[in-house]
């Protein structure tokens, strides 16, 4: 099926009209990646800082604390063992219900 030169023109205008919404789609995602970034890396300092004042607090009234990745790291890890635990049950369970019902 070929197309009628202004049909041609009719297509081109709107294969370019996308090219340049792709283009503009592609400026804004890597913006509000960089914005991302730095609100994150504003963050991760915030957080240093404040994990600073709660330490020498803890020091000056003796308070032992654990240091921040261990602290994080097995929080972390026993968040995930328990969701996997919980997805290993529903799995066994729907596996055994599916048997029942097939036999």
């Amino acid at each position: 099926m070929a197309l009628n030169k202004e049909q041609e023109e009719i297509y081109k205008k709107a294969m370019d009209e996308a090219k340049k919404e792709l283009d503009s789609v592609d400026s804004k995602m890597q913006e509000e990646i960089q914005n991302a970034r730095q609100k994150l890396a504003d963050l991760q300092e915030s957080k240093k800082h404040f994990r600073q004042i709660y330490e020498g607090t803890a020091l000056l009234l003796g308070i032992e604390v654990e240091p921040e990745e261990e602290n994080s790291l097995s929080q972390a890890s026993k968040k995930a063992k328990q969701g996997n635990d919980k997805e290993g049950e529903e799995d066994s369970e729907n596996a055994e219900a599916a048997q029942t019902q097939s036999a």
